[in-house]
């Protein structure tokens, strides 16, 4: 298994936009393509911390080319033109389980 972490430092409103277009938009498009979504946190430092499960590393090269050829998820990026800014910048890490 590996592990992709995303790391998110929200504006100061953005948090709560940032989570409905999540649930609404992303969320669906990920799960429909079998990612799987270990959480989801939101820190005390205005951050929201995302873990993604994928067995292999060419699992989730597979799972984000779908997901990045699915029309909803060119809809759900015209949609977040709409939105304000939610968020200042993001961070990708990519873990493997020493358990």
């Amino acid at each position: 298994m590996i592990y992709r972490m995303r790391i998110y430092r929200m504006t100061p409103d953005g948090a709560a936009v940032f989570h409905g277009f999540f649930h609404t938009w992303l969320l669906p498009v990920q799960l429909r393509h079998g990612a799987r979504l270990v959480g989801r946190w939101e820190t005390e430092d205005d951050r929201v911390v995302a873990v993604w499960e994928y067995d292999d590393r060419a699992a989730y090269e597979r799972i984000q080319a779908a997901v990045s050829q699915d029309p909803d998820s060119r809809r759900a990026q015209e949609h977040r033109k709409s939105l304000p800014v939610m968020f200042t910048d993001q961070e990708e890490i990519f873990m493997n389980s020493t358990l």
